[in-house]
């Protein structure tokens, strides 16, 4: 029979390691307890819990977070259309400042762009169900040189609330999306452009849609990239840079539902 207050050899007994470990791990479930009761207060403290949600292990734990992000009384449809764009620019700052692994950010961006592919409305199938009583449409671009293509699905969303066609480009090389927008009629081609990095590519792209398709359609880029439109839209050739899909449509001259517009993102 072992005495428990047999010493352990490391001058601790074993009744006082029990102790120990019971008091560590009665902490550790503290602090677990307390990050979960504790629920963001501000706009700013959504989207980091949101962006912390969307790397967990968990597979179920980012969609705890928007249901809680729900229940606190925001729509679904700012969700989509507000929070969700949010969380994906946070995502790309938690990886240029060292706070996420690449591998992270990757595993956050599939989930959100996986919840925009899931989503849909009352009645319908998808996006693929929708509606759509326009005849005009937009070819979104997601270059092979862009990471993520979280960024084109969000704008394809948007495209479409304002009724129009919107038909996906993604990872297509130069040729196949030549070809695209020769066997289509697009009233416009809009180009993801992420970071600086991208600028250049973007650039050569616009040049050799210019040089193997006529005519070609207007030219648009769209992204984080874009934070001087008149600029971005010269440097790389485009007929021009939106910082929305809004700004896109007006510039672009396209009809909307009804002759106006209806989100104002």
């Amino acid at each position: 029979m072992t005495d428990d207050n047999e010493d352990t050899g490391s001058g601790i007994t074993r009744s006082g390691e029990t102790g120990i470990r019971f008091l560590v791990e009665s902490a550790l479930r503290s602090v677990v307890s307390n990050s979960v009761s504790e629920k963001p207060r501000t706009r700013e403290d959504w989207i980091e819990y949101l962006a912390e949600a969307m790397i967990s292990e968990s597979e179920t734990s980012h969609r705890a977070a928007i249901a809680s992000l729900i229940a606190s009384g925001v729509s679904s449809e700012d969700v989509y259309q507000k929070y969700i764009p949010e969380v994906s620019r946070f995502l790309g700052e938690m990886w240029i400042k060292d706070k996420a692994s690449f591998i992270d950010v990757t595993v956050g961006a599939s989930r959100l762009q996986a919840l925009y592919r899931n989503k849909a409305e009352p009645g319908e199938t998808g996006w693929l169900g929708r509606s759509i009583p326009l005849g005009q449409s937009v070819l979104m671009i997601v270059p092979t040189f862009e990471n993520h293509s979280l960024g084109g699905f969000v704008a394809a969303d948007q495209f479409r609330r304002y009724g129009l066609w919107v038909h996906m480009a993604i990872g297509l090389e130069e040729a196949e999306i030549a070809a695209m927008v020769e066997s289509n009629g697009f009233s416009l081609l809009g180009i993801t452009v992420s970071s600086a990095a991208s600028v250049d590519k973007a650039s050569k792209l616009v040049d050799y849609l210019r040089s193997h398709v006529n005519p070609c359609p207007p030219i648009t880029v769209g992204g984080a990239a874009v934070e001087n439109p008149d600029r971005i839209a010269d440097v790389i050739g485009a007929d021009f840079a939106a910082q929305s899909v809004r700004q896109a449509v007006e510039k672009a001259g396209l009809a909307s539902i009804n002759g106006t517009t209806l989100l104002d993102v």
